[in-house]
């Protein structure tokens, strides 16, 4: 009996040793995980896409490869907005909890929270320069979270980073452009800084460079799209083509009427592209559909800019149910409002009595003060009328846009000639 007691209590006294050790094996490894994690949110911090690359297990042709060099495809066009890039960027840090991190085997996992800068609020203000929202980031306290996660494999000796969840959330403000007024370098640094050490523009081509491809992709759209764009003009007999640095960066957009049927044209849609040096093309930014028709009233469109903003008004309809719809645009080409006003006549009424205005706000309906506070604003406020086949009446909301100056639209040949012509 005392033979089986003392078995019993040395195998027993073995088994919490094999535990402790293989405890004291998996307290190591969170160690040595959460020292990659650390690692992490310090290059993430610093934009540092090559080092946070080391520290995966991602070959080239992985689909998380790819993934991840898109997140870091930053929408800029100028290099005056990669310091407010990388400001915002700077206040990036991981909030997670050490003992969350959990390891079995040669895997690991953590839960992350990302805490990061209020950019969304930021980037919507005004601010007259990059500097000045620079120091807006700098100064501000309020911030965002993202939740996310990391999980790691051993390779050899060292954790590797295998996934990463809400990278392109956490990243989105680098497909911003910011609301600024001024769109020049920010001021350089002091003398005696280091060039090395000033972040690096992702591109790494210089404005000029970009202003010749951005030419040569608008003349690459207008070929695609020739027979598309040259059908509508022949049957609603207009200029069908534009060109102008709607957002002030000094890279024009171009913006065409086209069909999607060139062998039957009943209809015709609003086009605006702009270049994309990431991309290396330019890309087709909005679409607003059957902008123009053949039956009934045939379709009123027109589009203009403020500051900081583009709107497009269009209207259709019959007698009876006349519509006029406006979506406004900031210059991330986010669409941020719609509104739309119904005349509604009535045959059946007294003359005087047979119109009704209705307005709306996406869905929800609205009062006629609401709705002509923000019109008369942007109207008041406009820079160019970029496009129009109507002009406002006196009685209409927009009608000072009358008395903006207002850019002629193109024919295609004239569009492709001009365009061309900015080649160097």
């Amino acid at each position: 009996m005392l033979r089986k007691t003392v078995a019993a209590f040395l195998a027993a006294s073995m088994m919490v040793g094999v535990a402790g050790c293989d405890a004291f094996g998996v307290r190591k490894e969170m160690g040595n995980v959460d020292g990659v994690i650390k690692d992490y949110g310090k290059a993430l911090s610093n934009l540092d896409e090559d080092k946070i690359l080391k520290m995966t297990v991602w070959e080239e042709t992985d689909k998380e490869y790819a993934d991840f060099k898109d997140c870091f495809t930053f929408d800029a066009n100028a290099e005056y907005i990669w310091n407010v890039y990388a400001t915002t960027a700077g206040t990036i840090t991981l909030d997670y909890k050490g003992a969350s991190i959990k390891v079995k085997g040669d895997k690991a996992s953590v839960d992350v929270t990302y805490v990061i800068v209020d950019w969304k609020t930021l980037y919507n203000e005004q601010y007259s320069s990059a500097d000045d929202l620079v120091k807006a980031i700098t100064d501000s306290m309020n911030v965002i979270t993202t939740e996310g996660s990391l999980e790691f494999e051993k390779d050899g000796n060292d954790w590797k980073i295998s996934k990463i969840t809400k990278l392109d959330e956490l990243l989105e403000f680098g497909k911003k452009s910011p609301n600024l007024t001024n769109k020049e370098m920010p001021t350089k640094p002091a003398d005696d800084t280091d060039p090395t050490d000033e972040p690096a523009f992702p591109t790494g081509t210089q404005f000029a460079d970009s202003y010749q491809k951005a030419i040569a992709a608008y003349l690459k759209v207008l070929d695609d799209n020739m027979a598309a764009i040259t059908a509508v003009q022949e049957t609603f007999r207009i200029d069908p083509v534009g060109i102008y640095d709607i957002d002030g960066n000094g890279i024009p957009e171009l913006y065409f009427l086209a069909c999607k049927d060139s062998s039957q044209v009943m209809n015709s849609s609003l086009f605006i592209y702009s270049y994309n040096e990431n991309a290396g093309e330019a890309l087709k930014q909005i679409e607003v559909p059957d902008i123009i028709y053949m039956a009934g009233s045939g379709g009123l469109f027109q589009m203009y800019a403020t500051s900081n903003r583009l709107i497009i008004t269009h209207a259709g309809g019959e007698d009876s149910d006349f519509k006029y719809w406006t979506e406004i645009y900031n210059f991330q080409w986010d669409l941020i409002a719609s509104y739309r006003r119904n005349y509604l006549y009535d045959y059946n009424a007294p003359e005087d009595q047979a119109t009704t205005v209705k307005y709306y706000e996406e869905e929800a309906e609205i009062t006629e003060e609401q709705y002509n506070k923000v019109f008369k604003e942007d109207a008041n406020n406009a820079v160019i009328v970029l496009a129009r086949n109507y002009t406002p009446s006196p009685s209409d909301v927009e009608y000072p846009l009358v008395s903006k100056p207002s850019f002629a639209m193109l024919s295609y040949e004239s569009a492709y000639t001009y365009i061309e012509s900015l080649r160097s």
